[in-house]
């Protein structure tokens, strides 16, 4: 047979003195709890605004891919991506995002963008969005440390000639 507590003010002062310690730790794990939680929905929403920024790329590529006369690529293929952006709210040249339209040649060896006559042509869209300066979520205190400072999409496609 075990022992009763005392039933006296000892017994009652040790009770007493454990009765915050639950508060407390609900307090510090749900301030965790919460940063977790928000910083998954941070993410979620960060690649998302990533999978939209990609799907204009590549309609503003392919804009310009079937482009009619073939000498409209470039201003097809800047239509298409703006009309994409618009799509989802945004648009070139405001709120951080900067977009990129270049006729080039297709061929990879060549590292700058020339147009050679004789070569098929590509087009290629560029996005970018400074997340840095605006980003498209509420910036969390240790969530934001892990965010990205610039969010890129790129898109190339070859020209119907």
């Amino acid at each position: 047979m075990h022992a009763r507590p005392p039933d006296g003010p000892q017994g009652r002062r040790r009770a007493r003195d454990d009765d915050g310690a639950a508060l407390i730790e609900f307090t510090l794990i749900s301030v965790l709890l919460f940063t977790l939680v928000f910083g998954i929905i941070s993410f979620g929403l960060l690649l998302s605004f990533k999978q939209d920024m990609t799907r204009a790329a590549a309609e503003g590529a392919r804009g310009g891919a079937v482009a009619f006369p073939a000498t409209d690529a470039l201003a097809d293929a800047s239509d298409a991506t703006d009309e994409a952006l618009n799509g989802f709210g945004q648009a070139c040249g405001d709120d951080g995002m900067a977009c990129e339209v270049e006729l080039h040649d297709c061929d990879d060896s060549a590292p700058d963008l020339t147009n050679d006559p004789t070569k098929a042509d590509c087009v290629s869209v560029t996005l970018r969005h400074d997340y840095g300066s605006s980003p498209i979520v509420p910036s969390l205190p240790v969530v934001s440390a892990f965010m990205p400072d610039e969010l890129v999409a790129t898109s190339v496609a070859r020209v119907n000639s």
